[in-house]
């Protein structure tokens, strides 16, 4: 591995934690374009080096373990599960929201391969939180179809209309009482970040129905109850806890 190469990688790694607080609708494609101008030559000097390698089976070996050594490094320090898990969210976070999707930007087929080698060696880490394979035209694209809504994909899922008893009650809590209090306000931006690609990774799943179907049964379902019985900040507890779940799950995986 080439002393640039080693470079870029321990300036990645270095920012991999700061990453999360760039990851909204507003600021992504920004972010993104810059990072991508920034590491470019990175990814020409791992292009390059592949193809001047002998042995390319070593140097991709060599590249993709880089980031998840010094990851299971981080990981070890930690005297919990509980511990490990806390620090993976942030990592991953910025691993499937901005590095994964950099590598693949160019669209090289040695990258693509650095990608699938570097994922099975991150997730080689005895957690259950798992980094999944994105890409920044699919994070994009998330952003950008803003009718794909948790709540909205749910019901949709279900054969319920768009305007049925459930989405206009929980569009008519979200409307009037979160977005009553500045505390509310900021729930219902973050849910407006997140929301899209977390629809648009359960939509890629085989059994994205059953997915949907769960999160009816395990927080909808409630929260249209909790609401019918006027039981808003019980609702608003359950809403928090559905996002938080999912984020968790589909995003930062």
């Amino acid at each position: 591995m080439t002393q640039g190469i080693r470079e870029g990688f321990e300036s990645i790694f270095a920012k991999l934690p700061s990453f999360a607080g760039k990851f909204s609708k507003d600021t992504y494609e920004e972010s993104f374009k810059s990072l991508y101008q920034q590491y470019h030559p990175l990814l020409d000097e791992l292009e390059m080096e592949y193809e001047k390698a002998e042995d390319k089976d070593i140097f991709l070996n060599e590249v993709s373990g880089y980031l998840p050594e010094k990851m299971h490094k981080v990981l070890a320090v930690a005297d919990s599960k509980r511990k490990k898990e806390k620090i993976l969210v942030d990592y991953n976070m910025g691993m499937a929201t901005f590095i994964i999707p950099l590598l693949r930007y160019s669209r090289k087929d040695c990258h693509e391969q650095i990608v699938d080698r570097m994922m099975e060696r991150w997730n080689d880490n005895g957690l259950s939180l798992k980094l999944g394979k994105s890409s920044y035209e699919e994070i994009k694209a998330g952003f950008k179809n803003g009718l794909c809504y948790i709540t909205t994909a749910v019901c949709e899922s279900l054969g319920r209309p768009d305007d049925c008893y459930e989405l206009n009650l929980l569009r008519n809590y979200r409307d009037t009482y979160l977005s009553s209090t500045e505390e509310g306000k900021q729930i219902v931006m973050e849910y407006y970040d997140i929301a899209p690609t977390i629809v648009n990774r359960i939509r890629h799943r085989d059994n994205s129905s059953e997915v949907f179907r769960g999160i009816w049964n395990d927080y909808l379902q409630s929260c249209v109850k909790m609401i019918e019985q006027n039981q808003m900040e019980k609702c608003r507890e359950c809403y928090i806890s559905m996002v938080r779940d999912l984020q968790k799950k589909y995003l930062y995986s």
